[in-house]
């Protein structure tokens, strides 16, 4: 496994004679693209009610993404492709864990947030913007490509995990709120 995480990450990562401009672009992909999702879910949230739901499933999802991504990373820190001197890693990582990655797993669980949209494009908007960071990650050497794949997977699981498990009942029981005081009200008259 780990022979086709390397050779994989030797096909991904830039080599010396990448485009400047190419370069520079997976850098912005990710170091912005992931707040520029955030601001946007926090604009659509002070637009749409369905979205401040969405806002609320983001926020708990990243959140337990980054705590269980630094737990695992405490736990078994494996190495990022700079300790194995392989490609070239074009932003400072140091020697923090590298599986999974952090900047991935946290913007697809921002993205998979989304799913309680009706409309599918923002998600499938979100999905693309995450899958760049994700890719970004791999480019700029600073992951293998199982540490970007986890993360797919884990900020997907958690994400859903989120949303059914949190968001749907504590979002149910705030829109009855409202009823719940107007029948109060109603028996004190």
């Amino acid at each position: 496994m780990q022979a086709l995480d390397f050779a994989l990450f030797g096909w991904l990562n830039a080599d010396a004679s990448a485009a400047l401009w190419l370069i520079e672009f997976a850098r912005f992909a990710s170091e912005v693209l992931p707040a520029l999702l955030a601001l946007t879910i926090v604009a659509g949230a002070m637009v749409d009610k369905r979205w401040r739901y969405a806002l609320f499933t983001a926020l708990v999802s990243v959140l337990a993404t980054w705590v269980i991504v630094n737990v695992f990373r405490s736990a078994l820190p494996f190495p990022r492709p700079a300790a194995y001197g392989l490609g070239i890693q074009w932003a400072p990582q140091g020697a923090r864990p590298g599986f999974p990655s952090l900047h991935t797993a946290t913007t697809f669980a921002a993205a998979f947030s989304l799913w309680c949209l009706p409309q599918r494009a923002p998600m499938l908007a979100a999905l693309v913007v995450a899958a760049v960071v994700g890719w970004s990650r791999l480019y700029l050497g600073l992951h293998f490509p199982s540490d970007v794949a986890a993360a797919v997977l884990l900020g997907a699981l958690v994400s859903i995990m989120v949303e059914r498990g949190v968001s749907r009942p504590l979002g149910l029981a705030m829109a009855r709120m409202p009823a719940r005081r107007r029948r109060a009200r109603a028996r004190r008259a």
